[in-house]
């Protein structure tokens, strides 16, 4: 006998027989052919797409951050000024081979919230300039950012302020704003020359900030076309500037830069230290240096072209909050002044006072820019100069 009959059950096969449940269990858990039921496969999928438990966590996190940030920027309403709004575009820029970049003439665009025109010089102006003076006493006003009046409507500037305040009194007063933000005093100086000359200004103010001692670039290099347009209106800058318009985040964004600058202090702010506390280095010599050879030349327009030059020193906006700063700056931009024989007009003392008495000097969030208030304050300061050098007489008066 072979061994595959060897094998072979020799007597009748008995069928397997199942019991109820085993059946009831075979028949739950296997479909045709050992493959799994419908709603087995379902549920095996649902399980599948079931979210990891570290993203619900993270859902939780957010709505839960969502609801608390929710209810503080309620409550902020309570406490803290409103935040920052931003219109788009913001001002804009073209290139120029004589000072890197130009403020664009003609424009209809926007500081912060307020509208920004320009004429067509690129001054901050609706008026164009005649060439014709009839009389009239023109105070050309040059600068940065600050006198430019970023963030605050034109008629709110100083140069604005200072004639509103002027003309009833003095007869026929023209200030005009050729201020352009981030200018430096050599840009400004070569403004006044390649521009400001056309409209003939019988007085020009030049304003000087603690940011204008950086070293004069030793090549000019346009900016380029591309990146003018979007100086001010890149979309990285867009993004953070809206989210200045949460009190929240602007009071946040203050304090954690305050902590930020103390414990790793920038490179900006180290030297701003170094100023405000007179201390020394090639850089900043260099820097005072390059500022001196800017206003040797501003003396020497004034001579050739016979305006009258003014030297406003601006202060930094932690000496205005101090009750008793340092003015190492201050001291020593006057000396350079009265050696190229320009008069100053030292705005310290001024918004001192002002912030003392109102604290509403500086635009909130921004403390830098001045307010509405501050610029105030240095109108009637610069009038008060104005009259008192006797630059300018009552109508009627000798």
């Amino acid at each position: 006998m072979s061994c595959s009959e060897a094998s072979r059950p020799t007597g009748p096969v008995k069928s397997q027989e199942l019991s109820p449940s085993t059946a009831l269990r075979e028949a739950t858990t296997s479909g045709a052919a050992g493959q799994p039921l419908a709603w087995q496969d379902g549920l095996a999928k649902a399980r599948r797409r079931r979210m990891p438990r570290g993203l619900k966590i993270a859902i939780v996190w957010l709505l839960e951050f969502a609801a608390i940030f929710a209810l503080a920027e309620t409550i902020s309403v309570f406490f803290l000024p409103p935040g920052l709004i931003f219109y788009h575009p913001q001002q804009q820029v073209e290139p120029s081979a004589r000072r890197i970049y130009d403020s664009q003439p003609n424009q209809r665009t926007f500081t912060i919230d307020k509208p920004y025109v320009t004429n067509s010089l690129g001054f901050r102006d609706e008026r164009e300039v005649p060439l014709a003076k009839h009389g009239e006493l023109r105070i050309l006003s040059l600068g940065d950012s600050i006198a430019q009046g970023l963030g605050v409507a034109a008629e709110d500037t100083y140069a604005r302020k200072l004639e509103a305040s002027l003309a009833p009194r003095y007869g026929a007063v023209r200030v005009i704003n050729a201020a352009v933000a981030s200018y430096s005093t050599w840009q400004e100086v070569d403004l006044l020359e390649d521009k400001g000359l056309r409209v003939r200004p019988d007085i020009v103010m030049l304003s000087f900030c603690w940011n204008d001692l950086f070293p004069r670039p030793r090549l000019v290099i346009p900016l380029p076309v591309g990146d003018s347009n979007q100086y001010y209106n890149a979309t990285l800058l867009r993004v953070l500037r809206e989210l200045k318009r949460s009190r929240v985040l602007s009071f946040l964004r203050e304090r954690l830069e305050i902590a930020l600058f103390k414990a790793f202090p920038s490179f900006g702010w180290t030297h701003q230290q170094m100023i405000y506390e007179g201390r020394t280095s090639p850089y900043l010599e260099q820097s005072y240096s390059d500022v001196a050879a800017s206003l040797e030349a501003f003396a020497s327009l004034a001579r050739i072209h016979h305006f009258v030059p003014i030297l406003i020193i601006l202060p930094m906006p932690g000496q205005v909050r101090h009750p008793d700063p340092a003015a190492h700056m201050q001291r020593r931009m006057e000396a350079i002044a009265r050696r190229v024989g320009i008069p100053t007009v030292d705005l310290l003392p001024v918004l001192q006072q002002a912030y003392a008495s109102t604290r509403d000097v500086y635009i909130q969030w921004d403390n830098t820019h001045l307010s509405p208030r501050g610029h105030q304050a240095v109108a009637a300061a610069l009038e008060r100069y104005l009259l008192d050098s006797q630059l300018i007489k009552r109508q009627g008066g000798a």
